[in-house]
Parts: C-alpha cells; structure tokens; sequence
C-alpha cells in the first residue's frame, strides 16, 4: 500500500522514484491527502525520504508507511456483514440490506477478504463458489477516501491466489461502464470480456472472465 505519515502526523500518497535529469539523484514523488495551500505534489531525495530523524531522543522514520491489513473468512457470520455494511455504503453510496441477502442467502462456499488500515475497515472483496472449478467475484469496493493506494489490487491478487490454491480453474465477475476503475482494474488482472447483458439496474453488464494458471 501506498500509505506513508509523516512523523508530524500527516498523510501522504507515495507515487514512486524519479530522477533529476542533471544529477540522476533518485527523489521520491509524494501527495498531500490533506489540503495544502503551497501545493499538491512534493518531492524529496529518496534517502532523506526513507531516513530516520531523532525526535525528543528517539529515531523514527521520517515517512512510516501504514501496513495494510487484509484479513479473511471462508465462513461469513453476521458480525463479518455488520463491518461490511458501512464499508459498502460509502464505496458504492447505500447498503440496500435486502438486497445483499437475497444473493447472499443463494450461496456457499464464501470468501470475504477485508482490508483495515489502522484498524479501520476500509475495503472489501467478496465471492463465491459458483460451480466446481469456477468462482465468482461478487462484489468489491473501497471507500473513497482510501482509492488510489492499492487497495483494490491488493485484495483482487490475494482473492485470486487463493483460488490457485483451492483448484479453481477460472474467475467470474461482472461490472458496469459506470464503474470505470474497476473495469481497467480487472482488465489489467488478466480478466477478458466474454459477454453483456441488460441489468436490472438499468444499462449493460459486461461479464469478465479470467482462467487460472495452476501451480
């Protein structure tokens, strides 16, 4: 994950390495996530970047990066959809509970991924077995706050090397063109569109598959 705080307590992005193009010194791109009047973007060599300061006589890191935490369940209670519910409702803008249960009552064999920073939940992934050898990605989201860091992608690859390992042969999922960050995500991941179809949402589905190399 993307995350770093500041030992002052602020919060930043980290973007990546570049290099300035007379010295070819490494520096390190970093983002506010805070609003900063003097600018959006910063840059900083990479090792006072990565160093540690001595702060009332003990080092710290200048930048700590927040881990991620993702835990998962293959057995899905209630205590797990009660931390769900939030997280769905600012990732996607309601938590229509009826809804949920009535796919969620058709089902086995569940996976829940839930990702926290700072023990916060703040993303989530969610499937099922959908025939022998097949599973289907159900849904998945992050709040809006916490996009951008790699969440996503982070639980999308644990989802699908979990599947290597439990044997299955292929992933399903389905989106909506409105849903544009998680189209390219899953079109990045290897998925292919295999299909469409009207949604009772209104608008097309488009179907993605993906087929998994076993171990």
């Amino acid at each position: 994950m993307k995350l770093y705080h500041h030992y002052k307590d602020k919060a930043y992005k980290y973007i990546g390495i570049a290099r300035h193009s007379e010295t070819l010194e490494e520096l390190v791109i970093y983002e506010t996530r805070y609003s900063n009047d003097l600018g959006r973007l910063w840059v900083r060599p990479r090792d006072m970047f990565f160093e540690n300061v001595n702060i009332d006589g003990k080092s710290v890191p200048r930048f700590k990066k927040i881990p991620l935490e993702i835990v998962t369940s293959t057995d899905v209670s209630e205590s797990d959809i009660k931390t769900l519910a939030p997280v769905i409702e600012k990732a996607f803008g309601e938590w229509d509970e009826k809804w949920f249960y009535s796919t969620f009552n058709q089902h086995k064999k569940f996976y829940l991924l839930t990702a926290f920073v700072e023990d916060q939940a703040v993303g989530f992934k969610l499937g099922y077995e959908q025939s022998q050898g097949e599973f289907y990605s159900w849904l998945g989201g992050v709040v809006p706050e916490y996009r951008g860091l790699g969440i996503a992608s982070n639980l999308m690859q644990t989802q699908h090397r979990w599947c290597v390992e439990q044997g299955y042969k292929k992933i399903q999922t389905k989106t909506q063109n409105r849903f544009r960050e998680m189209l390219m995500l899953n079109l990045k991941n290897g998925f292919d569109v295999i299909g469409t179809h009207a949604s009772d949402e209104g608008g097309m589905k488009i179907v993605l598959e993906k087929k998994l190399e076993q171990k």
